[in-house]
């Protein structure tokens, strides 16, 4: 479910009444009293369900499974508490719990608010870091992206001033590796082309702006083309997401998070899906935060949110057909 205290509870409520389905079910692991809260607040008529067992679930209802310490029945929106930290730390992991022992599909995460969840005493730098350790997943990565437009990242949250050391040949080899694999079991891409960016501004200009491409990045690329990847790189980040490239190559690899980021945001923003790789689990979610400055005004865009659940649905379709 997310922060209580940001957007997340609305756009699940959004995308329950007026977002696109398939063949599946939802449930939403978090807090019932939460969502009769925003339910009231907007001035909403719906049926919220509090569910006990997941397969007493009701297609009319938004179904809420309650696994948190705590069910607060007023929220105060748009603030940072720690027992909003509490309660979206708690539902993840019962989330990711469920993911692991088959009972859930997939799993798709609403925005947290790290802020809060560290003054609760979880000190994550993201969702993606908890999934790790949750799942024991060593080799895992962020990726983003709308429809083919996608983008993997070799540094993610991390000061920029650290990312030149935070490139390395294996860590470039490993973005390519995980992304190819998850491309081919749960995207459904026989053989997929990918691009790998520079760092340096002009691919380095043959080491004049710095040699992490010669050292770190086409070392990586030639040894994944050994091993039959259809990758190519580095090329100058300046001009690898143009259209001719972004219709040709299914993914793109970035070293930083604003490098690709920016790009993907700036077409894409109210749409685009985070999807952590490498997982034992699919996990999606929108691609923005918790947003406190909108919360609470019925303001919020649920694309994103739909995105995620759709992808998610994919995800679980072509893994199914790959085993």
């Amino acid at each position: 479910m997310g922060d209580a205290a940001g957007i997340s509870p609305e756009i699940i409520i959004k995308y329950f009444l007026y977002g696109k389905k398939s063949n599946f079910k939802l449930v939403v692991f978090g807090a019932s009293n939460v969502f009769e809260f925003y339910k009231k607040l907007f001035g909403l008529d719906f049926k919220i369900k509090a569910v006990e067992d997941l397969n007493n679930l009701n297609d009319e209802s938004l179904n809420i499974f309650n696994c948190t310490s705590s069910n607060p029945k007023d929220i105060v929106f748009g603030q940072i508490d720690k027992e909003y930290g509490k309660l979206s730390f708690e539902s993840i992991n019962y989330a990711i719990d469920m993911a692991l022992e088959n009972k859930i599909d997939a799993y798709v995460s609403g925005p947290i608010n790290k802020k809060a969840m560290n003054l609760a005493g979880f000190d994550y730098p993201g969702h993606t870091e908890i999934l790790a350790k949750k799942t024991n997943t060593k080799n895992y990565v962020m990726m983003l992206g709308y429809r083919k437009f996608r983008v993997s990242l070799v540094t993610a949250h991390v000061s920029l001033r650290n990312v030149s050391d935070l490139v390395t040949k294996e860590r470039v080899l490993n973005t390519i590796l995980v992304s190819h694999k998850d491309l081919v079991e749960k995207f459904g891409i026989k053989n997929p082309k990918i691009l790998v960016c520079s760092l340096n501004p002009h691919n380095s200009e043959n080491g004049m702006f710095g040699d992490e491409e010669e050292k770190k990045i086409v070392p990586a690329v030639l040894e994944a083309q050994k091993l039959g990847i259809d990758v190519v790189g580095s090329i100058a980040a300046d001009t690898a997401f143009l259209p001719q490239n972004r219709r040709t190559y299914d993914l793109f690899v970035s070293m930083y998070h604003d490098q690709g980021l920016s790009v993907l945001k700036a077409l894409y923003f109210d749409k685009s899906v985070n999807v952590t790789l490498g997982l034992p689990i699919i996990r999606t979610s929108p691609d923005h935060g918790s947003a406190f400055d909108i919360a609470g005004q019925f303001k919020a865009s649920y694309q994103s949110m739909q995105e995620a659940v759709l992808q998610a649905y994919n995800m679980i379709k072509c893994r199914q057909k790959s085993r």
